[in-house]
């Protein structure tokens, strides 16, 4: 009997499926979720969706967008167009007389509910884009599994 309760516990864990969505908090105020599915609560309650798979990837490009944001290399208007998974970036980076700034907006469509984040708002300076991003990057590595 034993035996059977043993196998039949084992079974239950490879035949439950794992997570396959990543649930990251615009505001940095509630943990990450794990989940199969995106629900119109998780919308409401302020969550962004990206592909559990692809997590590495799209925390690799929100890192590049902060290393644009360091350096000043743009002479003309430039278009950003990347995709990570669900996920795609695609923004603008625009030459000002003080600084370059930059606008991109990731968006995520997964359960068909399409959801988007404003990364980095031109209306700010590249600073704080980079502070906010330095410190959303920190609350998903240090919240992740």
């Amino acid at each position: 009997m034993k035996p059977i309760l043993l196998l039949l516990f084992v079974l239950s864990f490879s035949i439950l499926s794992a997570q396959k969505l990543l649930l990251i908090d615009k505001k940095i105020t509630l943990p990450l979720k794990y989940t199969n599915k995106f629900t119109t609560q998780d919308k409401i309650d302020g969550y962004f969706p990206i592909e559990y798979a692809s997590r590495a990837k799209f925390i690799d490009e929100v890192e590049k967008v902060l290393k644009l944001l360091q350096t000043k290399t743009a002479k003309k208007p430039e278009t950003y167009l990347v995709d990570a998974g669900a996920t795609s970036f695609k923004g603008i980076r625009v030459p000002l007389a003080e600084e370059e700034r930059m606008d991109i907006v990731m968006s995520t469509n997964v359960d068909g509910s399409k959801t988007t984040m404003h990364l980095c708002d031109a209306k700010l300076s590249n600073a704080n884009n980079a502070f906010f991003i330095t410190t959303w990057v920190k609350y998903i590595r240090d919240n992740m599994k």
